[in-house]
């Protein structure tokens, strides 16, 4: 009899816990949160994205694509390509996120 009865307020209790997360997960994220999340995947595994380097006049000097983590360093911006190299590029640069 004493089992039951401790069976049921176990149950009880991760009922609630289930019940109190999904009811926190409803809230939805903020933006700070969301943007935290990003950031922490972005320093995991890196974001899928597009850096393009332009010169004085508009036109495309070179782009790399693939997963970077960006780093903004004073002036100018680090990141590792696909083929291992340490980038650092200053001027007008355009990073977008596929």
């Amino acid at each position: 009899m004493v089992a039951k009865g401790l069976r049921k307020q176990i149950i009880l209790v991760m009922c609630l816990i289930l019940l109190s997360f999904f009811m926190i997960s409803l809230s939805g994220c903020t933006e700070r949160q969301r943007k935290n999340l990003k950031h922490f995947k972005s320093d995991i595994i890196g974001l899928k994205r597009r850096v393009t380097l332009y010169d004085c006049s508009g036109k495309v000097i070179r782009t790399w694509e693939g997963r970077f983590k960006i780093e903004v360093q004073g002036s100018y911006i680090s990141f590792i390509d696909d083929n291992g190299k340490d980038i650092k590029l200053s001027g007008t640069i355009v990073v977008e996120e596929l």
